[in-house]
């Protein structure tokens, strides 16, 4: 069995979509409570001048047509962490969904703690 099958995770997604994004919508919600868990992501954002602002309207404008599967990530620190693994046509210049955008990756996880922290392991146009 390849490396990329045994991280997936069978039973579809793991995260509530909207329970998320009304979670991002709400005021509480503070872009200090985003960690970048890889440096790959923390590089692909860099290079796509994305801000946390900028992730956070993507994740709002996921459906849940939009899930592909999820799948173990390792993270910084050598942790392990179960991630929800999205991608959607996305217009980065107008922020909205738009079929001629780019196809645009996003896989997350929640973390354990006691307050809603996004642990964003990938943000990246299609490879």
């Amino acid at each position: 069995m390849s490396d990329a099958k045994k991280r997936v995770i069978r039973r579809g997604p793991l995260i509530d979509l909207t329970g998320l994004q009304d979670a991002l919508t709400a005021a509480e919600f503070d872009l200090d409570d985003i960690w970048v868990a890889t440096d790959r992501c923390e590089l692909d954002l860099e290079n796509n001048r994305w801000e946390y602002s900028d992730v956070v309207h993507m994740l709002r404008c996921l459906q849940a047509n939009d899930y592909k599967n999820s799948e173990w990530c390792q993270i910084k620190r050598g942790s392990v962490v179960s991630c929800d693994v999205y991608r959607m046509r996305y217009d980065d210049s107008r922020r909205v969904r738009s079929t001629s955008g780019l196809e645009i990756y996003l896989k997350f996880s929640l973390s354990a703690a006691g307050v809603l922290s996004l642990v964003l392991v990938s943000c990246h146009p299609s490879r």
